[in-house]
């Protein structure tokens, strides 16, 4: 199975240009897949995971979806309390237009990311060292690829 994680560490560096679009043919035969992120936060470490991920990995994603790669991102977060293996204390749905998107694979996703990541975030070892931070913070994640009926 193909190991599906919404971005983990931006690399490149700050003056890369963006990439080019992905070919027309790409977007034409892409499987658009939306793909649930659950993460389980440590006990107490809510507040800083949240304040990081709107500061360094939100942008990212929202620029994401301003290129074309992403077309839907939702947060949640439970009503209620959960107990024991069960609990989650953050679920990202993200719709991707294609599943090569979701994992990377020959669309310039990839790239993109790296060039937007360099870009929103010029100074690559404080934001490596709050995105290590804001992993830290995470007891369990997992991901789900869901298929939505209309």
């Amino acid at each position: 199975m193909l190991s599906i994680l919404p971005l983990l560490l931006i690399a490149g560096a700050p003056d890369a240009a963006p990439p080019a679009a992905a070919p027309a043919s790409v977007a034409a035969q892409a499987t658009p897949v939306t793909i649930e992120y659950y993460y389980r936060i440590r006990w107490g470490g809510m507040d800083e995971f949240r304040a990081l991920y709107a500061k360094n990995h939100q942008p990212i994603l929202d620029e994401m979806k301003r290129q074309g790669f992403i077309t839907r991102i939702e947060t949640a977060t439970p009503f209620t309390h959960m107990a024991g293996g069960t609990r989650w204390d953050l679920r990202v749905t993200i719709s991707y237009r294609g599943a090569e998107d979701a994992v990377g694979t020959g669309t310039g996703y990839d790239a993109a990311a790296e060039a937007v990541g360099a870009r929103l975030f010029p100074d690559l070892a404080k934001f490596k060292a709050e995105e290590a931070k804001r992993f830290a913070l995470v007891e369990e994640h997992w991901d789900v690829i869901v298929q939505r009926s209309e």
